[in-house]
């Protein structure tokens, strides 16, 4: 088992439930909605960059072009999962309401 690997899983799995909450918070600050799925990405790119300095430090300079490379390529993937994961509980929330009202 590598390491690294459970390190991002573990940093990973909370971006994608951290990501659409502050995503929401900013949208209710004024950020059009047509930006959030951006926004999810840049968010879920900033947070593993935290999370990674946090726990390893800065990356070596043989190394950098590498690690810069996995936190747009993380931030890419844990931003959509986490817009899809928001999508998902707003059509859910969408889907509950009639229910909730008798239609």
């Amino acid at each position: 088992m590598n390491i690294p690997d459970s390190v991002e899983l573990v940093v990973g799995v909370p971006l994608i439930v951290i990501t659409p909450a502050l995503v929401e918070l900013a949208k209710r600050q004024g950020l059009p909605a047509r930006y959030a799925g951006l926004a999810a990405m840049l968010t879920a790119m900033a947070l593993l960059v935290c999370g990674d300095l946090a726990l390893g430090g800065a990356p070596p300079a043989d190394a950098l072009v590498a690690t810069v490379a996995r936190w747009v390529l993380g931030g890419v993937v844990y931003g959509l999962a986490a817009a899809g994961l928001y999508s998902q509980g707003r059509e859910l929330a969408e889907r509950q309401a009639p229910m909730r009202r008798g239609e």
